[in-house]
């Protein structure tokens, strides 16, 4: 991926990306998602966390942390989630206590996705004025250590891991953006990352509707091929007409977010709150034109189906999301 660049894709070149639009990303997580593995998981990663260094971090962050993710050589990690929260800022645990020019780290995360791989990660702890602070930590320093690592419905090949931090010290140069203001970067990469999530779900389930239409052409009913009877046509038009709207709502979010539209972070919020549910709705169709096959390993669409199963509860749930989308319409 980093030999054709497709890692880091939508940074500057003097940083070693590509320059390349949040849509050029998305496509690029469109195409490799319909494998059925997480392999996007690291264009998405390598692309989305970066850049919030690159709008947040001072010149000596951006020098130092993005062009070895261009370069393919460590693992970039987002660590929020903790055992009692997913969501909600005010129940961090993780604590940063400021000793002289220092920062002691205290605490643990859940499902830091490559957390236990070499790289950095952009942490999010309580300041000592009980506000959200991001810092940047490097992952091979005393105190940090990752310990289980969890085993995943799909996604072949992404590893989420418990991470803790003992008396983890950084400097106040890690602190990334302003003190207190992490929940506003969180905001930012969680937006580009929704749009991500979103291509990849298309992704998948315009792979799962291709499964479909083989399986229809080729599937014997009564020595006729399954694709000639009239409900599985209707199942395949539905699908196709779903998977087109989709689309277009995924394209539609990323453009806003390339021409930095004043709503693009509703928009994207309100994209995957239509594209999730709906792409779901695709692949189980597929699941259930391929009968009892679709239940087996022997055919792409099993891998498809526990795929798309964890899109509703990554990064930030459905429900969670659609909070967020309320609040905001009224605000507005």
């Amino acid at each position: 991926m980093a030999k054709i660049g497709i890692l880091g894709m939508t940074l500057p070149a003097e940083y070693g990306g590509i320059g390349a639009s949040c849509l050029d990303c998305a496509l690029t997580i469109e195409q490799i998602a319909s494998s059925g593995t997480g392999a996007w998981w690291l264009p998405a990663f390598c692309s989305s966390i970066p850049e919030c260094i690159f709008k947040f971090g001072t010149e000596d962050q951006r020098s130092k942390y993005l062009k070895p993710v261009t370069g393919g050589s460590i693992y970039p990690s987002i660590q929020f989630t903790e055992a009692d929260t997913g969501s909600d800022p005010e129940a961090l645990i993780t604590k940063a206590k400021p000793v002289g020019n220092r920062y002691v780290i205290n605490g643990m995360k859940r499902f830091s996705t490559f957390g236990a791989r070499d790289g950095y990660a952009i942490l999010y702890a309580k300041d000592e004025t009980g506000k959200c602070t991001a810092f940047i930590t490097e992952k091979k320093i005393k105190g940090y250590s990752a310990a289980r690592i969890y085993e995943l419905m799909g996604s072949g090949g992404v590893e989420s891991a418990d991470v803790y931090f003992e008396d983890m010290e950084l400097s106040q140069e890690n602190i990334l953006g302003k003190k207190g203001h992490g929940m506003e970067i969180l905001q930012y990469w969680i937006s580009i990352e929704k749009i991500q999530q979103c291509a990849a779900c298309v992704g998948i389930a315009n792979a799962a509707y291709e499964e479909a239409i083989l399986f229809a052409k080729t599937c014997k009913v009564r020595g006729r091929t399954q694709s000639s009877l009239q409900g599985i046509r209707w199942m395949l038009a539905e699908m196709h007409a779903k998977l087109e709207a989709i689309r277009t709502v995924t394209y539609r979010a990323a453009f806003l977010k390339d021409k930095s539209s004043s709503d693009w972070v509703i928009e994207a919020a309100s994209a995957k709150l239509f594209v999730i549910p709906t792409a779901m709705e695709v692949v189980n169709m597929s699941r259930r034109i391929h009968g009892g096959y679709g239940y087996t390993k022997e055919f792409k669409i099993e891998r498809l189906y526990r795929a798309i199963a964890g899109a509703s509860a990554i990064a930030v749930s459905l429900e969670i999301n659609k909070s967020m989308v309320g609040a905001a319409l009224l605000q507005q």
